[in-house]
């Protein structure tokens, strides 16, 4: 549409390349931009936000029946709204600083501190979608008519705007464009999207809440769902992240400031250790705000390993810290406001300061698992009574026992103790470990005492449940053949996939050394059956998740667990890279991992936790969008081999370390060095 003057009446002047930097990189999630769109709407004076979109569905590639409308994200606000001319000046001017284009950092009317400040926020929803309508009612107070406040409505279309061309793109005029509004606000809408999924509202709600780190009277963000069932409303408030701490751990940072040469800078906020481990990634590390917005999310500030509880610091460790100075005279945020500058001398003084609260948060928050998670074992397990029961009379015997218990438990984190068979064989594992410890001076005293017969030997041996298969010496031996068989496949460099992934399904500590053999039982095999019958019904093809007992053909991924986690690996051979298809494909695997969880609650409740991890030495050839996902997504890592076998004979001297703690008087035969 053009003014009769054959003037365009919107234009925005930008690169096709920065749209697709700054918007389709960028933002790929959609509380992300949900975010961006919600601080807009905080800097324009809004009182009241209100969100409406579909919660727990794929944006795209769902089929709808007729009489459904498309899937839309609506953002609608009370702001104080823009005016044709608004538009053209402020919000089709990308990549300007705003607070150096308006004069301040304040907003219009409530003079908050704005978030806003990069001019590129309002790209953001490319990244999901690819039309952008924004219906704007409002303007300066001048500006009201006896009609009402005037409307702009525009319309930006991604194929257009990326279109193979560098002239001025021109938003299209929407249907309201020109006419009066009696309330001012402006609206949002997004159509047309990229293959995305919406969580579900308890999902939406952390995620969201964990983006925020404000909560005023004068603000209030409401979230609706929009394809709920009728009379079934569903809705939540933007509040606080909640998260259940202890209480002995929490660390009130305001009077601990940043020292910066001979200047100290303030913070302001809390670290501590949560109760559980934290349920999705929203809630994991310390959450890092400027202005009330977050801007990084660290769960250790990039400490070294070596310091006290570091094992737990990296489950439990929560907070949330406000540095206003990041997005001050300096700015110090990355484009996306996904993490900071870490490099620079603010950011490098952040990280020291940082580094130290997690030392001491450690040392704190060690002790306090520890106990929390041997006191809710004891509690579960009834162990006091089943060792009652069992030798009411053998207090060395029990104490036996209970030492064997603290031991197994001792690394575990309470997510672990969900599962009731886990415990059980927990308390089983003890009683079979425990007696080793009074064997001999039992049958000492037995040789001492020439009235004893053989059978009270015998009876011993009944009532100990001597296993050597449970043995902590026999899964120490084990443990060294797995490492060395490990060693033996990386230096044998043309060995094929099938041995590692093998491995890696038999010995799924070389991943995780915190897990135990107890770790994989029963419940893996019923949830791989379920989950390949499931995609073999949804999408009509054949899933493998496992290596062992399939010679035929090579499993899709290998798919461990432990208590509270599902866990998809991708096992590829010696120095291989990585393509940007089967980047993808393992991706998609772990989205359809969570819609099946979603779609059968009581098995996804189990495993809160879903991550995806590529052993693959080479990744350089992923395209850009691939890299960007890799390393943002929290949920999904890569480890080379060499980093795969590095990390687990360090811990696995720690390991070993605990196991021969409780052989009194033993000393380790075997040894697993890195050299």
């Amino acid at each position: 549409m053009e003014d009769t003057d054959g003037q365009h009446k919107y234009t925005m002047r930008i690169s096709r390349l920065t749209i697709d930097k700054l918007g389709i990189r960028l933002y790929d999630r959609v509380s992300a931009v949900l975010a961006e769109l919600i601080a807009n709407s905080y800097d324009a004076d809004a009182t009241t936000v209100e969100v409406s979109l579909p919660w727990g569905v794929m944006l795209a590639g769902t089929l709808h029946s007729a009489e459904h409308e498309p899937y839309r994200i609506v953002v609608r606000d009370n702001g104080h709204g823009m005016t044709a001319a608004e538009i053209n000046e402020h919000y089709l001017r990308v990549g300007s600083d705003r607070r150096m284009r308006v004069g301040s950092d304040l907003s219009r009317l409530l003079e908050r501190p704005v978030m806003g400040r990069k001019g590129i926020g309002k790209l953001a929803p490319f990244g999901i979608c690819r039309t952008i309508e924004v219906i704007s009612v409002g303007g300066a107070d001048s500006e009201r008519t006896p009609e009402g406040w005037p409307v702009a409505n525009i319309v930006m279309s991604l194929d257009d705007m990326v279109s193979d061309t560098e002239r001025d793109y021109h938003p299209r005029p929407g249907p309201r464009d020109g006419t009066f509004g009696t309330v001012r606000g402006t609206t949002v809408i997004l159509r047309d999207f990229l293959r995305k999924r919406v969580g579900t509202g308890p999902e939406l709600s952390r995620q969201l809440a964990a983006r925020f780190g404000l909560e005023r009277s004068d603000w209030q963000v409401q979230v609706h769902n929009s394809i709920a069932e009728r009379g079934v409303p569903q809705r939540f408030v933007l509040r606080d992240l909640p998260i259940d701490l202890l209480a002995e751990t929490k660390i009130d940072v305001a009077k601990r400031p940043v020292r910066l040469g001979d200047r100290f800078l303030p913070v302001t906020g809390w670290a501590a250790y949560s109760k559980q481990p934290y349920r999705d990634d929203a809630m994991a590390g310390v959450r890092i705000y400027a202005r009330g917005k977050l801007v990084a999310q660290t769960r250790d500030f990039g400490i070294t390993e070596g310091f006290t509880g570091e094992y737990k610091l990296r489950s439990y460790l929560v907070g949330a810290v406000h540095v206003d100075w990041l997005d001050d005279e300096e700015d110090l945020v990355r484009s996306d406001r996904q993490d900071i500058m870490w490099n620079s001398e603010r950011g490098e003084a952040l990280s020291v300061w940082g580094r130290n609260l997690v030392r001491e948060l450690g040392r704190l928050g060690e002790h306090s698992v520890k106990r929390r998670v041997w006191e809710e074992f004891v509690e579960k397990s009834g162990i006091h009574a089943t060792l009652q029961a069992i030798a009411p009379q053998d207090r060395l015997f029990r104490k036996s026992v209970m030492d064997a218990a603290r031991i197994l438990v001792n690394n575990k984190d309470r997510a672990a103790l969900e599962d009731k068979a886990h415990i059980d064989s927990i308390v089983r594992l003890a009683l079979s470990l425990g007696p080793q410890r009074s064997l001999l001076e039992t049958l000492k005293e037995v040789a001492e005492d020439t009235d004893n017969q053989l059978d009270v030997v015998v009876a011993l041996f009944e009532t100990a449940r001597v296993a050597e298969v449970y043995s902590l010496g026999q899964i120490a031996s084990e443990r060294v053949a797995v490492v060395h068989r490990l060693q033996t496949l990386i230096d044998d460099r043309h060995s094929l996939e099938r041995p590692f992934q093998e491995l890696i399904e038999r010995a799924p500590w070389l991943l995780a050394p915190e897990w135990t053999p107890l770790g994989m039982n029963e419940s893996l095999k019923r949830v791989r059956a379920s989950f390949e019958r499931w995609y073999r019904q949804k999408f009509g093809a054949t899933l493998l998740t496992t290596a062992i007992g399939s010679e035929k053909r090579e499993p899709d991924f290998v798919l461990l667990h432990d208590a509270g986690e599902l866990w998809i690996v991708e096992i590829k051979r010696m120095d291989y890279h990585l393509t940007d298809e089967e980047y993808n494909r393992a991706i998609n695997y772990l989205y359809s991992l969570d819609t099946f969880l979603n779609e059968n609650p009581r098995i996804g409740e189990q495993f809160p936790r879903r991550r995806l991890t590529f052993i693959v030495d080479h990744v350089d050839r992923l395209r850009p969008t691939s890299l960007s996902s890799l390393a943002s997504d929290r949920r999904v890592d890569r480890r080379t081999w060499r980093e795969l076998l590095d990390s687990t004979l360090r811990s696995h001297r720690d390991f070993l370390d605990r196991v021969y703690a409780m052989r009194v008087g033993e000393q380790p035969e075997a040894d697993v060095s890195t050299g």
